[in-house]
């Protein structure tokens, strides 16, 4: 568990820095890693969350309504996070950096907390999850948040002209996935705590996943016209979801 939430951490936490020290740096510089990452994290919840949570005994019909409220509450959580999510930003729009700080640490603690071993052992033996939860989510967990962060970044510092202070906050926002992990692994080995309430919990985590990953494959084809340039990254991202489904 704890390396997990170091990764969480420098998911955050390096692409931050590369973006302080990268003088060039843009939006379109992350524009096919952000199609790759959202093509991967949309196939891992297909191909392994979801299937998880209705291998357990709980009824379906109530799992995929959970499902569902995790979709729309991530689009409500997006009005207040800009998309930085998503990987984009722009530092013209007015925005309040408090609403879009909680907003981002919500979604993050969410993100966080799936990661648990609880949930992700239907597919493999306890053991090979002792370090806390999957590592073919943690990985998509990762690629999406390493997006997310440079827009964040970017956001903070046309907000406050302050790069040590946008930096500060973005450390402070690099936490609450870790937090959401450490919680999430603490209560699911609590006793009396019903494993029914963890399921229903990561459904609402998986909603939220297929929000943001769904969104971005919208706003990567603008007009409504196929780019086979993003059609065959965001193809190459969910076969890299298949194979790690099948060998890791």
């Amino acid at each position: 568990m704890i390396i997990n939430a170091v990764l969480l951490f420098l998911s955050v936490t390096v692409p931050a820095l590369l973006f302080l020290k990268t003088k060039d740096f843009s939006q379109k510089n992350l524009k096919y890693f952000l199609v790759f990452s959202g093509a991967y994290l949309f196939s891992v919840t297909v191909i392994h969350l979801i299937p998880d949570i209705f291998m357990s005994d709980q009824d379906p019909f109530q799992l995929g309504l959970y499902i569902l409220i995790g979709f729309f509450l991530q689009k409500l959580l997006e009005n207040f996070s800009r998309g930085v999510e998503h990987g984009h930003y722009h530092t013209n729009a007015s925005y309040s950096a408090t609403y879009l700080l909680i907003a981002l640490g919500l979604h993050s603690v969410l993100e966080g907390s799936i990661l648990t071993d609880h949930l992700h052992a239907n597919h493999a033996p306890d053991s090979l999850y002792a370090d806390g939860g999957s590592p073919k989510v943690l990985l998509g967990i990762i690629m999406h948040k390493i997006p997310a962060a440079v827009a964040l970044m970017a956001l903070l510092i046309a907000q406050y002209k302050n790069k040590r202070k946008a930096f500060l906050l973005v450390t402070i926002f690099a936490l609450a996935s870790p937090l959401g992990l450490i919680v999430s692994d603490h209560v699911s080995h609590m006793d009396g705590v019903s494993s029914d309430y963890l399921i229903i919990f990561f459904a609402i985590v998986a909603g939220s996943f297929l929000q943001i990953s769904t969104t971005i494959f919208i706003e990567s084809d603008p007009q409504h016209k196929l780019n086979w340039k993003n059609y065959t990254v965001a193809l190459i991202g969910a076969l890299s979801a298949v194979l790690a489904q099948l060998f890791i």
